[in-house]
């Protein structure tokens, strides 16, 4: 089990993106929770897709503008407020850690800088928001909503600190157990997490410059999938990403919001393929 007290300055990096989210707030098992949902059946089933947010929740606007993204595929989206109110302030997006063309430009006394302000801001979140805590938040949404005679398919997506999440829905024994799980650039994840996955098809896409799961790391994790799962198990690397750059890309820069465009493509892809099995 990875438990999460400390967090890289990259965990907070990135880009508002711009656009009209198309779904609304509802209340969901408990939970505050957005919703896009343009294709709802009259009667009926209907596969789901629930994404786990990273640390700045639900109400960033990039969260939501993927979440319509999911749904343009004829799937409910939801993305429930696992922090209950209590994600990172949105004003660390930007200050804290930036994207690659930034980050070339940093000096050791920057980033010493926000290497402070992180820990000093994430850490009391991390301790607040840990695996004892946010777990059986999860697990709870995740149970409640297969209970639900309109839920057809699960899929367990998540982003960043969501990511790994996701995978832990994955295990055998998750209670609410996820059909498929995606994990994009998933923070704090180690193999002990993943050698209970011995069923569920996952996915996990992540950068090579991610500061937070190395390449060694990530080596070791898809070892252990490829060995569990097979061909039922994806791992997709891109290069010169960084960490976040599937939620939190700038899009201004052609070749962040290409990474983006093809993590998502690859990412629904697999869900829908796994959704049909």
């Amino acid at each position: 089990m990875s438990e999460q007290s400390a967090v890289s300055p990259c965990c907070t990096t990135g880009h508002i993106h711009e656009g009209d989210p198309l779904g609304a707030f509802e209340v969901l098992y408990g939970l505050r929770t957005y919703v896009s949902n343009p294709s709802a059946p009259a009667s009926g089933a209907q596969n789901v897709v629930v994404l786990l947010p990273e640390v700045f929740g639900v109400d960033l606007v990039n969260t939501k503008l993927v979440a319509d993204e999911w749904a343009a595929n004829g799937w409910k989206a939801l993305v429930p407020d696992v922090f209950e109110g209590d994600a990172v302030p949105i004003e660390y997006l930007k200050a804290i850690c930036p994207n690659m063309r930034d980050k070339a430009q940093a000096t050791v006394a920057s980033k010493a800088i926000d290497t402070a302000k992180s820990a000093a801001s994430l850490g009391p979140w991390l301790i607040r928001h840990r695996e004892a805590v946010a777990r059986p938040i999860v697990q709870d949404f995740f149970t409640a909503l297969r209970a639900d005679p309109s839920t057809g398919k699960v899929a367990a997506v998540g982003y960043c600190w969501g990511g790994r999440y996701a995978l832990l829905q994955a295990q055998d024994d998750a209670p609410g157990r996820a059909d498929v799980a995606v994990a994009f650039h998933p923070s704090f994840l180690v193999e002990t997490d993943v050698e209970p996955i011995k069923t569920v098809p996952v996915a996990i896409l992540k950068g090579d410059q991610d500061d937070i799961l190395s390449e060694p790391a990530l080596d070791g994790i898809e070892r252990v999938l490829d060995t569990n799962l097979g061909t039922r198990a994806l791992v997709k690397r891109y290069k010169d990403a960084v960490h976040g750059f599937a939620i939190r890309g700038d899009d201004m820069i052609e070749s962040e919001k290409r990474q983006k465009e093809d993590a998502h493509d690859v990412a629904m892809k697999f869900v829908n393929e796994h959704f049909g099995a």
